[in-house]
């Protein structure tokens, strides 16, 4: 036992009654733990309590005590989730006989991601709940983002494993941080605090150093697509475009020669194991769709599945070694939950890319705050790096993205409901008449 274990529990213990009188508060609590996961930088007994499950108990007790919201909001993004997650059930109940424990764990806490997906639109109903939950999972990412690039810059080597949970592999760490690099960036230009934009811009550069020691290759093409469209969205400013030039040409020479040597591999993969492997898995997954294109081969059933598609002369002629997951989100869900599950999971995405557009669109017609726009253009560099790196890992049941898009729903709602009452200001307000004309100082006299 140590000390950070003692004030760590302490204080999430404090803090888990906030959880049940305030659900929000709960909500909050929930996301610190699952992103920042604070618990899992501790080595003794409080590393082992599942801090997570307690505080949705007592957030749900609260609702459904104190909480006069509703539960959830529906729209086109959550539904294509729901019908996503019902042929994730029927494609897990179809595979029952083939099914084991594991599987049935993956599901349940799939079912909680999406329990808190939908909770979190049904509590976001306000711009000031809106940045408290974006600035809680923003700094949570963060603080990782920092970490791990301090490390990188003072110790160097390379970044094996992530905290934990979602973040578990270095390429979902690597991912993660992609996703996280909009959100400090558009969060800190938004706060109006010079300090906090500038302590913003010292994380995303920490935050690229955490990215480059991952040596994840999709994870580093993921974060310049980002870098892209981050500077794409700064219309007619020519300076950050130059910053990115003078780092793009500085890059090559500051790289360590293992990370040149892992991206010079993607002039040629089908030379290289591990993207060998990759393509390998691609074929083998295909040949699991051919065989189930309409609900796949079972929920977690990629594995399980894989040595039956896979023969064995073709692992000698391509020298494949190790693969036994896909190595892309699309192709995993396609292949272990069927086609229409992949239809409901594209839908999700592109509604909510939709929505969004819809939202900034909506702003600058009817003349709406300009924090909408600029949250709208966040959300969407989120969305694009997650779709861009999830060609690249088996990212089907991410927290982070299922989270991001209600949190982006719940956006929407918000920014109809500011552009509605500030409409609805203009219209109440008195007009005023043309200012009477000029008279002469003596006509008063006359």
């Amino acid at each position: 036992m140590t000390y950070r274990d003692v004030v760590i529990f302490v204080t999430i213990l404090a803090l888990l009654p906030r959880a049940f009188l305030q659900p929000f508060f709960g909500l909050l609590l929930f996301s610190w733990l699952a992103y920042m996961r604070p618990h899992d930088l501790c080595w003794g007994f409080a590393k082992e309590w599942r801090y997570s499950l307690y505080c949705a108990i007592l957030m749900y007790s609260g609702w459904a005590l104190f909480e006069r919201r509703r539960f959830t909001r529906f729209g086109a993004p959550i539904a294509w989730a729901s019908i996503f997650l019902l042929f994730t059930t029927i494609s897990l109940l179809n595979a029952a006989t083939e099914t084991g424990s594991r599987q049935f764990g993956k599901y349940f806490e799939l079912l909680k991601v999406f329990s808190v997906t939908y909770f979190t639109i049904g509590m976001i109903d306000t711009k000031s709940r809106l940045e408290k939950i974006i600035w809680v999972i923003t700094v949570s990412l963060g603080f990782y983002g920092v970490k791990c690039g301090l490390f990188g810059l003072l110790r160097g080597g390379r970044i094996l494993q992530g905290p934990g949970g979602m973040m578990m592999d270095n390429n979902d760490l690597c991912l993660a941080m992609a996703m996280n690099i909009p959100l400090l960036f558009f969060m800190g230009r938004q706060s109006g605090k010079r300090w906090v934009y500038r302590s913003c811009l010292i994380a995303i550069a920490l935050t690229c150093v955490t990215v480059v020691c991952t040596l994840s290759r999709g994870g580093i093409l993921s974060t310049c697509l980002v870098g892209v469209l981050m500077l794409y969205k700064l219309k007619r400013r020519i300076l950050p475009w130059l910053v990115m030039g003078a780092i793009a040409a500085a890059t090559p020479v500051l790289l360590p020669k293992d990370v040149k040597a892992r991206l010079a591999t993607l002039q040629n993969p089908a030379q290289e194991g591990s993207a060998a492997g990759r393509m390998h898995a691609w074929r083998v997954g295909m040949r699991m769709i051919a065989d189930h294109p309409l609900l796949g081969v079972g929920f977690e059933g990629f594995l399980r599945n894989f040595r039956r598609y896979d023969p064995i002369d073709e692992r000698l002629r391509f020298d494949v070694r190790d693969a036994r997951v896909a190595h892309n989100t699309y192709l995993q869900v396609w292949a272990e939950l069927g086609t229409f599950a992949l239809i409901a999971f594209l839908g999700m995405l592109f509604s909510t890319l939709r929505w969004l557009r819809r939202a900034r669109r909506m702003a600058k017609v009817r003349d709406g705050p300009s924090w909408i726009a600029s949250y709208a253009d966040m959300f969407e560099v989120c969305f694009i790096g997650f779709m861009f790196g999830a060609n690249f890992l088996n990212r089907a049941h991410f927290d982070l993205l299922y989270h991001l898009v209600a949190i982006a729903m719940a956006f929407v709602f918000v920014a109809r409901r500011e552009i509605a009452e500030v409409e609805a200001a203009a219209a109440t307000a008195e007009p005023r008449g043309p200012a009477p004309a000029a008279r002469p100082a003596l006509a008063g006299y006359r």
